[in-house]
């Protein structure tokens, strides 16, 4: 039996069709665009972030909705492990899909994770980048402002920056997260190279 050639790895694109460059600023720079990375292993030091996030959790549910109003004000709670501002919901009883507001201060990032759901980001407040990469493969910067939808790759190393120093950053994610627990898959891990207590 003849085996069927393996698809394309999927490749990040602007809305445009346009693969997101390495170095914006050098356009003469040959495009090189990040590819899903399947055979990404947790890391050895496998410094989870889910005993931390389940505690907060746990002191923050997610909010019961229908609707949420105004995400540049809505009230957030802080999520010190973090360093940032969020909140959690489940809209309309949901049970695939979880939605999770955050907010940057002025001039900081986010810590460096991954985790095994899919993440989409639509960027509510301000501007900053973000940096993605999978082991062994360069960084790459996405820079983005109000209004921008932002993918993060499936278990990509990943950190968000507010560019401003004076206004903060919000972004509203929506991740599977639910029915990846449901299949006992859920992790979150931090990147070695970021300090435990941080």
């Amino acid at each position: 039996m003849r085996r069927r050639p393996e698809p394309p790895p999927p490749v990040i694109r602007h809305a445009q069709g346009d693969p997101i460059a390495v170095a914006q600023d050098k356009p003469d720079q040959q495009d090189r665009s990040l590819v899903s990375r399947p055979e990404q292993p947790l890391a050895g030091t496998a410094i989870t972030e889910m005993t931390q996030r389940e505690q907060w959790n746990k002191k923050h549910p997610p909010t019961e909705a229908t609707i949420v109003r105004d995400l540049r004000t809505t009230e957030l709670v802080a999520r010190e492990y973090r360093g940032t501002k969020a909140r959690f919901y489940r809209l309309s009883g949901a049970i695939r899909l979880q939605p999770h507001l955050s907010e940057l201060p002025p001039s900081h990032a986010s810590v460096k994770h991954r985790h095994t759901t899919e993440a989409v980001l639509y960027i509510v407040k301000g501007t900053g980048h973000t940096v993605m990469h999978y082991d062994g493969e360069p960084e790459q910067r996405v820079d983005w402002t109000e209004g921008d939808l932002l993918g993060i790759p499936l278990w990509a190393w990943h950190q968000h920056f507010n560019d401003s120093d004076t206004d903060t950053a919000r972004y509203l994610a929506v991740q599977d997260t639910f029915t990846v627990k449901q299949l006992g898959l859920h992790q979150i891990e931090r990147h070695p190279d970021t300090p435990y207590d941080e």
